[in-house]
């Protein structure tokens, strides 16, 4: 399955991965691959990665660096990478979603073009914030990236929330690419406009 052709115009994306399942990497990095990569800016946003394994996963699928690179390590990630081509920022505080949204804003604002964004993961964030909150901010961080015309995709281990909670969080985005069995499948909502 070609997730690309699937997710057709979808722009915000959720990433339905429970903790147990194979594949996730592989369709994150197939997201975040959709046009040349020589000429794509990408941002990790990572509560549970370390920088260098971001820009590894990037390195390793295209053998080449992208046009602008950052990442954005939220809480006890480490803040430094082996590559100059590569930004890395950090907010020291899991709970501190304010900080977190301006750092993401400036990257947005900076890059034009095809802009790419990884956001791993909402379950680590809502282990540090309340539903109603993380909403709040992904409300607003969605209509950034739809402003900045940039393609983003989000991971969450549906296994790890109840269902009112991943429904919630679900509302807020074009389409799901949900893991589990052979095969991702692709839910998409319909598009207003």
């Amino acid at each position: 399955m070609d997730v690309h052709t699937e997710l057709g115009d979808a722009r915000n994306v959720l990433l339905s991965a429970p903790s147990l399942t194979g594949g996730e990497r592989e369709v994150c990095t197939d997201l975040l691959l959709g046009a040349d990569p020589a000429e794509t800016s990408v941002l990790w946003v990572t509560f549970r990665r370390d920088p260098g394994a971001c820009i590894e996963q990037w390195t390793g699928a295209t053998g080449d660096e992208p046009l602008n690179a950052a990442v954005v390590a939220v809480g006890d990630a480490a803040t430094s990478v082996d590559v100059e081509w590569a930004d890395v920022e950090s907010v020291s505080s899991a709970s501190d979603l304010t900080g977190l949204g301006i750092e993401i804003g400036e990257f947005l604002s900076e890059w034009e073009g095809n802009v790419v964004v990884c956001f791993d993961s909402l379950t680590t964030m809502l282990q540090y914030v309340e539903v109603e909150t993380a909403y709040e901010f992904l409300h607003a961080i969605t209509g950034q990236l739809y402003a900045a015309d940039a393609r983003a995709h989000f991971h969450v281990d549906p296994n790890a929330h109840d269902a009112q909670t991943v429904d919630a969080i679900t509302s807020l985005f074009d389409a799901v690419v949900e893991l589990g069995g052979d095969e991702p499948t692709v839910r998409r909502r319909a598009l207003i406009g």
